[in-house]
């Protein structure tokens, strides 16, 4: 456990040195930190996910905390490993991406420490066991990435967001600061392991209480409809962070939620089905927003805002398996959910990385103003387009592995002899299957739009590949893409402990029973992979002395002189808007001269967010609305402020004679 906390330890003392290095040597001063912590914190992690034990410390502080426990069970360990390589694997991207800041107004000392701050905190967050403490680090992770989405604030909406983030952030605080006092109060401890007296029965408190948490957590998560900042904070960061935020520190919003969840052991059968139907929703909705937009950052944050509602489907499947006593269901919908998380953070920082390769070499992020770049920037377009049909979940990539043991899970479920769980099941299948359509699309206009046909706008300079340490952390995370698609049993093996946590003792049998079938996928995948080769080096035989003429079919207008011929990211999916029109709600706004024949003239398409719409800016126009009728009080005369604090002194006063 120590190795643990200096491994914490050394990313914290990165980001302080940095401050005090030369602006140049700033970002390779942190990658050392960050690569001598991986020596310190994987040990330790990997032995505890492969052996299934855990590590515990004490540690003693004033009070109000007092005593509190750290410990690294299976399941802080899976979160702890993509904590510390997701912020490893920026430590390296961020040498290349902040280049364009050096010796402008960004402050790349403030970069570096809220960095290590961010990953110091993230890191001991998983560990800390008691309410007060993971309160604390909980509000330290928030702040440093605060700071990090605000970093360039000399631009209004980057400030904008960024503030925006914060209250959200505050919102979901508030809702975990009320359950933590409620469950510490029902149990008189502020320990984790004294909760289960309160969360483990079936009544009202527990079922408001998991509720508070999940709202808390799920605010952090991106759920709908607590989602709204993720699209407003992830553009509006550096990429690296963006890819830190979306690949690591949303999944800390479902580590909470399966923390309480492994605290309160089988849950009521209401929250499980409540949790399996949010989560459905929060998929579905997150991938149809992310199809209609034309930043490919904001694009992104929608798109995880669809995978958590995947992670959340394997959690509810789990939970349902409990809930009836099916542990194949059950191992299967956790594992599943947490395969999920894992190759989530793998494609997902991939594609994040991805497209600040995009912006830094063309200055833009939007999508219409893009095209042709795979010839500019083919190891990037390579990876991404992997990256992207990882995503979908299509077989050879590890995106499918989760899924699938999500999609049998739901199957299973079927041979229930119980109406709902039958009926959920049917609802999840198809859902699930919507969204994989659906991402299938999103992606195919991604790729197809910003690397494919010609460059619709003319690039300032000719995009390049020459930031080699961009290219690094994508590569490395491609290996793994790939090699958990053609060898899933090993990441099954990897999260077995993490599972078997949540289930009964004398479960192990049950997670044998379907190890088969994923260790089957390596044998299918290889030889598909071998014929596909086989028929490839056929026709190339046949065909070696031949010319070969190819007639050009439908092409999108790709291969016609002209960009403006050529599908704009708006275009390509307007087909699909229209159908989902009251989900996903476009304003069109056209300018033009009003002759037959104008010069010149635009259009431009936008969406609106249905949570924004109908929950947060009615709110926010009654919050104004309410204190506007106290603005009395703020008359700007000394006198009266004096009078206000002699009124509070006399109550006060009243209040404590009156207790006596």
């Amino acid at each position: 456990m120590f190795d643990f906390l200096a491994g914490a330890g050394l990313f914290l003392a990165g980001g302080v040195v940095s401050i005090f290095a030369k602006e140049k040597t700033k970002a390779v001063i942190f990658l050392l930190f960050a690569v001598a912590a991986q020596f310190f914190i994987l040990p330790e992690i990997i032995a505890t996910l492969l052996s299934g034990g855990y590590l515990a410390m004490p540690v003693y502080f004033s009070q109000p905390i007092g005593e509190a426990s750290l410990q690294l069970d299976p399941l802080a360990s899976l979160f702890a490993l993509i904590i510390s390589v997701g912020s490893f694997l920026t430590s390296v991207y961020s040498i290349g991406y902040t280049k364009m800041y050096v010796g402008k107004r960004a402050s790349l000392s403030a970069y570096y420490f809220f960095l290590g701050l961010m990953a110091f905190s993230m890191l001991l967050l998983v560990v800390a066991q008691n309410a007060i403490l993971f309160l604390i680090l909980w509000e330290i992770m928030s702040i440093s990435s605060f700071f990090l989405v605000a970093f360039e604030n000399g631009k209004e909406d980057v400030r904008k967001a960024s503030l925006y983030y914060f209250v959200a952030m505050q919102i979901g605080a508030a809702f975990l600061i009320a359950a933590f006092a409620w469950a510490s109060a029902a149990s008189g401890s502020l320990d984790f392991n004294s909760f289960t007296s309160v969360l483990s029965n079936s009544g009202n408190v527990s079922i408001l209480l998991f509720i508070l948490f999940f709202i808390g957590f799920g605010t952090k998560a991106g759920f709908i409809p607590m989602h709204t900042w993720l699209p407003r904070a992830h553009p509006a960061a550096p990429t690296g962070v963006s890819a830190l935020m979306s690949g690591v520190m949303i999944k800390l919003g479902i580590y909470g939620i399966l923390r309480i969840l492994l605290i309160a052991k089988v849950p009521d059968y209401r929250i499980a089905y409540g949790v399996l139907l949010v989560s459905l929703f929060t998929g579905i909705y997150g991938i149809m927003n992310a199809i209609a937009q034309q930043d490919i950052k904001r694009l992104l944050a929608y798109s995880s805002i669809e995978n958590i509602g995947i992670i959340g489907m394997g959690i509810g499947v789990g939970m349902l398996g409990l809930v009836y006593n099916n542990p194949v269901v059950a191992i299967l919908g956790f594992l599943g959910g947490t395969l999920h998380v894992m190759n989530h953070f793998i494609f997902k920082s991939t594609l994040f990385y991805g497209s600040g390769v995009v912006y830094s070499q063309t200055h833009t992020r939007t999508m219409d103003r893009l095209g042709g770049l795979t010839r500019y920037l083919p190891l990037t377009s390579s990876m991404f387009v992997i990256s992207s049909l990882a995503i979908t979940g299509l077989p050879l990539f590890n995106g499918f592995v989760g899924e699938f043991a999500i999609y049998l899970g739901l199957a299973k479920s079927f041979s229930m002899n119980t109406l709902p769980m039958v009926v959920a099941a049917l609802i999840g299948f198809s859902g699930l299957a919507f969204i994989g359509a659906m991402a299938l699309l999103c992606f195919t206009k991604v790729f197809g739009v910003c690397f494919l046909g010609s460059p619709r706008t003319k690039y300032k300079s000719v995009p390049n590949e020459k930031e080699r340490t961009l290219l690094i952390p994508m590569g490395i995370l491609t290996v793994f893409m790939i090699g958990i698609g053609f060898f899933p049993w090993f990441a099954v093996m990897l999260v077995k402990n993490v599972v078997l946590q949540f289930m009964p003792v004398g479960s192990l049998p049950f997670f044998q029973e379907i190890l088969p079938t994923f260790g089957m996928f390596s044998t299918v995948l290889i030889a598909f992979v071998g014929l596909f080769l086989f028929f490839l080096g056929l026709r190339t035989l046949l065909l070696r002395n031949r010319k070969v003429t190819v007639f050009k079919t439908w092409d999108c207008g790709y291969q016609v002189g002209s960009s403006r011929v050529q599908y704009t990211s708006s275009s390509f999916a307007q087909p699909f808007l229209r159908l989902v029109a009251e989900f996903v709600p476009q304003g069109i706004d056209i300018e033009k001269e009003p002759v037959l024949f104008p010069v010149g003239a635009s259009l431009e398409s936008h969406t609106q967010d249905l949570s924004e719409r109908f929950v947060f800016r009615p709110l926010v126009a009654f919050l104004n609305k309410s204190l506007n009728m106290f603005s009395w009080i703020q008359s700007g005369r000394m006198q009266q402020y004096i009078l206000y604090g002699l009124i509070f002194l006399v109550f006060l006063l009243v209040w404590i004679f009156g207790i006596r």
